[in-house]
């Protein structure tokens, strides 16, 4: 089993700043997991590519690349091995 612990750490440096937090938990498309996997992915390694690929979209954002890979780095480290 997964859990998922959404415990917001914000530092706010300066008065005229709204800042709020949000987050999104939910199981893993049962489609996309059957496309993956009638191509020959097994179940871990499909489920992995779908996490990643929700990923990437924020990633792309991103626009300093030792901060982008850094943070790849760490999400992928997170992410459960197949």
């Amino acid at each position: 089993t997964t859990h998922a612990v959404p415990i917001p750490g914000l530092e706010i440096m300066a008065n005229d700043v709204r800042c709020t937090h949000g987050a999104t938990v939910g199981r893993v498309d049962r489609d996309q997991l059957f496309y993956l996997m009638a191509r020959g992915l097994s179940r871990s390694e499909a489920e992995r590519l779908i996490v990643r690929g929700f990923f990437e979209d924020v990633l792309a954002r991103v626009e300093l690349a030792p901060v982008r890979e850094a943070l790849a780095t760490a999400l992928e480290a997170r992410i459960p091995q197949a």
